[in-house]
């Protein structure tokens, strides 16, 4: 079998330094031969007329063709064209025929981007051909834009957040346009409201339009009158029980049951994104389209959900502004507590823009680096995580994080680990429970507490209670070491959200790890612990899943059943340590020379292997059957007691043939093992091969 080359550039030159001899149909079928070895999509054709010489196996099977093609036009062949494509390189090759060429291709027929390299070699018989080399690179772009577009709304996100969060009391309309102006680019939407929450008597919770803004305009437009006070039960009744839920409404209205209610106001596609206040469910933003259909992805929905919380805070901050000015005696009072609320809330945003850009490899570093912004924000002296556990019923709290900037660090100290809640801060528990937070002076807490916390230098406090699956997984917490402080009302929400952010990357974060090392774990389980290779569950596993797919394909399956000759007499004269040094050296051995991607190698028991080869038809086996003998033969490996040879050699047992739905994996070991009972027979170091 041919080996997978990897390098185009490589391969093309190694190509094309084939010179033309007296035997051209020789060299023409060692061209064919190396170049069906490739995965590569393979095109070489006459340079001057287009005519097909050779397309290799992927190739044909890429684009569906029946037949090799051979003598045809290349771009009717594979393009569907009547003349030559009108960004076909060759004219530059034929003025430049020493130069290789290398571009990026929207294949017009599979609808598929292929990374292409070509030039000009020399083919049996005299002729100059093009030889074409492509990969498929549709997904890497894909993911490239992807990121791409992920890393551009994270960008105008974050200039969003700058705009509204510079809200002062004369510049609320300028800087909501301005803001809408930059969230709508990347939300795509023609329209986008704020709608708050009301209780009306007699009607129950209400939606009421508070903002509006068109893209038709450029700016905000007047609100609905029919979208003031307008019931959930009458018109919307499953809106209020999802977006209470925490979850969104998202795609095509034309789907959705209060399809009639919402086609008045002339949307096809609706995003409503809930925000909470207090933990209540404040009301929503809605982000509409008004000529395209479409569903928001999960990642660009929970973007927008920082985008409407933003928003909507800058609305409330507005009105929370408005009343600030009517109430003149409290304007400078309320103005601090504004400010301090927006420093919060922009740390809760660049906390969140760390830890959403964060991996396994800087998780510690960027977690511990936004516990030091919200402590500077907050104005504490330390940040700390408690996770908790149960032992004999009772629940315990150990410290696993901390974050100390104008206190004693404290982290992995005993009085941090394995804290009882019952015997030292029974109180904080039911409040936990409860959902409440601890906030307030540590001299005037129960007496447990107060000599607890003091012995950690803590004069106020603040701890916020962390929930997974309606659990209380632990708590968050800020001390003050320095003076006394209650926070307010307004500084415990926002800090309790800064909170719930940095615990629920860390929870993201070890479910990830558990997640990764499961599946470490798990693939182990698919591996023999000797060789390194496969083993006999994967095979089995593997093998079903084959059969099933080549069945549907017409695909032809390859198998080989190898065992090391006179293995146990090996064992007897080298001794057990030397005998799994040989297993291993044949291991590698046989994983080397099986380079194709979907080809394995696998330890089927003892001294006994067996290799799949997908897609390999009678030739490629005797080829690959015959390289195994000789590698084998050439580790050299000292067998003064075998009747084969002077050193370790291999029998080999192969069978090929169509996959029927009916076989299984026994249909294939039966007829390869008994052709390796018979290369044994017939004096081993030799294979056998019979066609099922």
């Amino acid at each position: 079998m041919a080996k997978k080359i990897t390098n185009p550039l490589s391969a093309l030159r190694r190509l094309s330094g084939i010179g033309v001899g007296r035997n051209a149909n020789g060299q023409q079928g060692m061209l064919k031969r190396i170049l069906n070895g490739m995965e590569a999509l393979i095109t070489v054709c006459d340079a001057d007329t287009f005519e097909i010489f050779f397309l290799n196996d992927s190739i044909r099977t890429y684009f569906g063709l029946t037949d090799d093609g051979i003598g045809q036009r290349c771009y009717k062949v594979l393009q569907k064209l009547d003349a030559p494509c009108a960004t076909c390189p060759y004219q530059q090759l034929r003025d430049e025929p020493e130069k290789t060429l290398i571009w990026e291709h929207h294949e017009r027929v599979k609808g598929s981007i292929l990374r292409k390299t070509a030039r000009i070699i020399d083919w049996p018989g005299g002729k100059k051909a093009h030889l074409e080399y492509a990969i498929d690179i549709t997904e890497a772009v894909e993911t490239r834009e992807k990121l791409t577009q992920r890393e551009n709304m994270l960008e105008v996100l974050n200039r969003a957040a700058i705009i509204l969060l510079s809200l002062s009391e004369e510049t609320f309309e300028d800087t909501m346009t301005a803001g809408v102006n930059l969230i709508s680019s990347i939300a795509k939407v023609d329209r986008m409201s704020v709608s708050r929450n009301i209780d009306i008597p007699g009607e129950g919770l209400c939606a009421s339009q508070i903002y509006r803004w068109s893209k038709a305009a450029g700016t905000s437009i007047p609100t609905v009158d029919e979208l003031q006070g307008n019931s959930y039960d009458r018109q919307i009744p499953r809106w209020r029980d999802v977006l209470s839920a925490g979850e969104c409404i998202n795609g095509p209205v034309r789907l959705m049951p209060e399809a009639e209610a919402l086609k008045q106001f002339g949307c096809v596609t609706v995003l409503a994104i809930p925000v909470f206040a207090k933990d209540i469910f404040w009301g929503f933003v809605l982000f509409e389209n008004l000529t395209d259909e479409q569903e928001f992805s999960n990642d660009e929905a929970e973007m927008l959900r920082s985008a409407s919380f933003m928003l909507a805070n800058t609305v409330i901050r507005n009105e929370e502004g408005r009343k600030i000015r009517r109430a003149d005696e409290q304007r400078k009072q309320m103005i601090r507590e504004i400010e301090h609320q927006n420093k919060l809330l922009f740390t809760v945003n660049v906390i969140s823009a760390i830890l959403l850009q964060s991996n396994r490899v800087t998780f510690k570093h960027d977690l511990l680096r936004s516990m030091g912004i919200m402590a500077e924000a907050a104005g504490a002296d330390r940040v700390y995580i408690w996770e908790n556990y149960l032992s004999d019923g009772e629940l315990y709290c150990t410290q696993t994080y901390e974050w100390s900037g104008g206190a004693e660090p404290l982290q992995g100290k005993d009085i941090m680990m394995g804290v009882s809640y019952r015997e030292l801060v029974p109180r904080w528990e039911r409040a936990f429970l409860r959902g409440n937070c601890i906030n307030g002076i540590v001299r005037t807490m129960p007496a447990s507490e107060s000599a607890f916390l003091q012995q950690q230098g803590v004069l106020s406090i603040l701890t916020v209670p962390i929930f997974l699956k309606d659990q209380l997984w632990g708590f968050v917490g800020f001390d003050n070491c320095h003076s006394e402080r209650v926070f307010s009302e307004k500084e415990e929400k926002i800090l309790r959200s800064a909170s719930e952010l940095i615990a629920n990357a860390l929870i993201r974060n070890s479910m990830e790890v558990s997640i990764l090392q499961l599946e470490v774990e798990a693939d182990k389980i698919y591996y023999d612990p000797l060789t390194g290779i496969y083993n006999r569950r994967f095979f089995d596993e593997n093998m079903q899943r084959l059969i099933r797919s080549l069945s549907r394909s017409n695909g032809t399956l390859s198998l080989m059943m190898i065992d090391i000759d006179y293995f146990k007499i090996y064992n007897d004269t080298y001794g057990h340590v030397e005998g799994d040094n040989c297993l291993k050296i044949i291991a590698k051995t046989l994983k080397d020379s099986v380079t194709r991607a979907d080809d394995f190698v696998a330890r089927y028991g003892g001294e006994e292997f067996v290799i799949v080869l997908p897609n390999t038809n009678e030739d490629g086996a005797h080829m690959l059957a015959s390289k195994l003998l000789k590698s084998i033969y050439d580790c050299g490996i000292p067998h003064g007691k075998s009747d084969a040879a002077d050193c370790v050699t291999v029998s080999i047992g192969v069978t090929t043939g169509l996959v029927v739905h009916t076989y299984n994996s026994d249909t294939y070991v039966q007829r390869a093992d008994a052709m390796l009972y018979k290369s044994k027979q017939e004096g081993r170091n030799r294979y056998a091969f019979s066609t099922l």
